[in-house]
């Protein structure tokens, strides 16, 4: 039995509903029906009896004439002239958790340009660049969009043919994909089609292949603008919902649910209000020490300690805390704190108390939750409210490399301006941090931390705590808390070594951390076991893990989610990061233990490698999550670098790549396999592509330089006049790199191998002495210490000539 159109609306809640929209959502403004629009094609291109066939058949044909340019031409010149108008126009006042498209027109973007509500739009697999703004609704296009076709110059295409259709299949594959996961939760709405149109049943069959799959709860609603009572009677028997209407019908029902228009805000105390896109992104600290649930349990056993944790006085006072109040509370010291240490040692949990301190002073503390990109434009407001206010607020962003960029631009704006506003304090570890390219303005404006081993007197403070606090000594081993004062210092001291793990159970029991996590491992079922396994494993192979992309990959299915979190409480956690979008990431309780457990339980490359594979191959770029699993997979030390064959490293790469074309990271790690394999060739077509499809950044042009170094080290066959030539390319190369990229530390490294080299071939220091000028006058600027290491280093080789 068919819904009435006000039922429809009446339980439609936006959030939790995904529109998929067919050609006659658009005929309303103007854009013909796919029947018209073949007919249109028929005529203009000449093709007796073209009308009878449909859309694919008849540009297949007109394709197939060579005349796809003109094909293209000729849909985009009808389309591109639409303007949305009536029921379209109602679409942004609400916040739909998707929308998907099989229209090629751009009546949707055009309607929320018109009322300047952000979108983020995907119409090829070369739209998965960056991660788009997590908070704005997303617009899927099905068959791509207007204007963006190969034949005019374009990476992407339109898809229309049956061969396009072949060649996008991937795409389209992430596409459904997506819908898939939102199904899981969501309701779905087919807007625009007609009970007999057979485009519908391609839609439909898609929308319950996709609930099919993933076990979805989610009603699927055909909107249909003709009423026909026999083919409801069909679509009803598949398990579908029928109702009837058009477009404008159902936004007329919908705005009459619209809450009346909320009062304007008044002047508030919250400095974050001048940007309220980041609430989502950001813990506000002392609200978090107020109002969040301390958990004891879960920080003795290795996780970092939240706010409600500090504010229980569940820990303990460490050095660099101190100093870096100090630090922040002063109006004459550096405006920003680096905290430089590896995993375990307490970074996170020393900043979050210095947080709590400062916020007790009336400082501003927000924390950036990492799940999200920074915005640097929006803190940027925020610096001037403060300002403005005469306010100091204090960011902290952990795991800070990943944002380098963003924390670049932010750095330089705040940092070129007079007086406190927003104050900054980054954690990373050295390895991950140092190769970093910062801006000058943060090594001007910054003092770094670095830590590693408890100091006598933190280790008094951790005994002080277990003197004080009952609700710790309680979880503490008898064995430990029978020694005096003195034994217990001593055996600290010997357990509290450098980079050790700073986790209460370690610290006071007499085993090794490893063997307390591998015992609570085995102490679950075989099947848990093989979930953690492969959760922990992901997670230290740099995946930003969350539920969606673990029912794809491990063997838990939607209906199982719930009690499998119940049953791994205090080993997996999950956190919300968008209800709208359907993420939610599921984290070990501390990077050190996924570790631990990747290390024990997926310990060959071979392992790894099935791993990897099977978790990239079930990637979803639509998902900005899983585009900076992308990156951190190909990070130094993670993920495909503990693999040690590059062949098979670059059978991963180029999977990625496939995935999401135009993100740069997979490609820079290609490129630079190929060239250490000694594949010039190949190298140097990766560089081309590159060139073509990306604006040339600073790694790709130092690539340029390296591969031309290499081919003059290990060509054959060379006269040492034909390498000197090449290198002198090479250095040519170098100094127009160092003038466009200026900031570049390895600009000048590879300028200064490259004066190496040239005087391997020519005994001269002429390119060499240019590029020690060069290093020289750079730090001279930036005060890099990284820099300034590079130069020591040559200089030392110098010495050697």
């Amino acid at each position: 039995m068919t819904i009435d159109l006000n039922v429809l609306c009446r339980r439609t809640n936006p959030e939790q509903t995904v529109l998929l929209f067919g050609s006659g959502a658009s005929v309303p403004s103007g854009a013909p029906t796919s029947v018209q629009l073949v007919a249109e094609l028929a005529s203009h291109f000449a093709i007796d009896g073209g009308e009878t066939l449909d859309l694919a058949d008849i540009t297949t044909i007109i394709d197939s004439r060579s005349q796809r340019r003109e094909l293209i031409e000729f849909i985009s010149n009808r389309l591109s002239r639409l303007e949305p108008t009536r029921g379209l126009l109602s679409l942004p006042q609400f916040e739909w958790a998707a929308l998907f498209t099989t229209n090629y027109d751009e009546l949707i973007e055009k309607t929320y340009r018109r009322f300047k509500t952000p979108l983020n739009c995907y119409s090829s697999n070369f739209d998965f660049k960056a991660s788009k703004d997590n908070q704005s609704t997303s617009l899927y296009k099905l068959h791509g969009t207007i204007n963006q076709d190969t034949s005019l110059g374009h990476q992407c295409r339109m898809i229309l043919t049956g061969r396009d259709y072949d060649l996008s299949s991937e795409y389209r594959e992430v596409l459904y994909a997506r819908l898939s996961d939102h199904l899981l939760s969501k309701d779905a709405i087919i807007i625009g089609q007609s009970l007999s149109d057979p485009d519908l049943k391609l839609l439909v069959d898609a929308a319950l292949r996709a609930k099919q799959r993933s076990g979805a709860p989610g009603n699927i609603t055909i909107l249909a603008y003709n009423a026909d009572n026999n083919q409801s009677i069909i679509y009803e028997s598949r398990g579908l919902d029928v109702s009837f209407g058009g477009i404008d019908d159902f936004f007329n029902e919908m705005n009459s649910y619209l809450p009346e228009q909320a009062l304007l805000p008044g002047i508030t105390n919250d400095p974050l209000d001048r940007a309220k896109g980041l609430h989502p992104t950001t813990i506000d600290v002392g609200n978090a020490v107020a109002q969040q649930t301390g958990n004891l349990a879960r920080m003795f056993n290795g996780g970092a300690a939240s706010y409600a944790d500090i504010g229980r006085r569940w820990t303990f006072d460490r050095d660099f805390s101190d100093r870096i109040e100090s630090q922040i509370a002063a109006s004459d010291a550096p405006k920003n704190a680096c905290v430089l240490g590896s995993a375990g040692t307490g970074k996170t949990t020393g900043i979050r108390k210095t947080l709590a301190r400062l916020s007790s002073r009336q400082i501003h503390c927000w924390e950036h939750v990492k799940d999200f990109d920074l915005n640097p434009s929006a803190w940027i407001s925020v610096d001037d409210e403060l300002r403005k206010r005469k306010e100091v607020g204090v960011l902290f962003v952990d795991d800070a490399h990943v944002e380098i960029n963003n924390l670049n631009n932010l750095i330089e704006t705040i940092c070129g301006k007079e007086g406190s506003g927003l104050k900054l304090i980054l954690a990373s570890s050295r390895p991950n941090w140092n190769p970093r390219l910062k801006t000058p303005a943060l090594h001007r404006n910054s003092n770094t931390y670095e830590i590693s081993s408890l100091s006598n007197r933190e280790i008094d403070k951790l005994l002080d705590l277990l003197d004080n606090s009952n609700d710790i000594s309680r979880l503490v081993e008898q064995s430990f808390l029978g020694f005096s004062r003195a034994q217990r210092h001593t055996r600290l001291t010997d357990r509290c070594h450098a980079d050790m793990f700073v986790c209460l159970k370690n610290i006071f029991g007499s085993d090794s951390f490893d063997h307390i996590i591998l015992r609570e491992y085995a102490e679950l079922n075989q099947d848990y076991q093989e979930a953690y396994r492969r959760i922990a494993s992901m997670e230290a192979a740099g995946v930003r893990v969350h539920r969606q992309l673990v029912l794809r990959t491990v063997s838990i299915s939607a209906d199982q989610v719930v009690r499998f979190l119940e049953d791994m409480d205090g080993i997996i956690e999950e956190r919300t990061v968008s209800e709208r979008d359907g993420v939610y990431t599921w984290n070990i309780r501390h990077e050190v233990i996924a570790e631990i457990i990747s290390r024990h339980k997926t310990p060959n490359e071979d392992d790894l490698y099935t791993l990897l594979e099977s978790t990239i191959s079930n990637l979803n770029p639509t998902y900005g999550i899983e585009l900076k699993s992308m990156d951190e997979i190909c990070s130094y030390g993670r993920g495909i670098s503990k693999i040690g064959d590059r062949q098979k490293q670059n059978i991963l790469l180029r999977q990625m790549i496939s995935l999401a074309p135009l993100r740069r990271v997979p490609r820079h790690r290609l490129i630079t396999n190929l060239i250490e394999l000694g594949d010039y060739e190949n190298a140097s077509s990766e560089i081309r592509l590159f060139e073509n499809e990306l604006r040339i950044d600073g790694p790709v042009h130092r690539y340029k330089i390296k591969l031309l170094l290499e081919r003059a080290r290990h060509v054959e066959g060379l006269m040492d006049e034909d390498r000197a030539a090449i290198v002198g390319e090479a250095a040519q190369l170098a100094k127009a790199g160092i003038e466009r990229f200026s900031e570049d530390k390895n600009m000048y490294d590879i300028f200064l191998r490259s004066g190496v080299d040239s005087y391997k071939y020519t005994a001269s220091l002429d390119l060499f002495d240019q590029a020690l000028i060069a290093a020289r006058e750079a730090h001279e600027h930036n005060l890099d210490p990284e820099l300034q290491r590079v130069i020591s280093k040559y200089e030392r080789i110098a010495q050697r000539f």
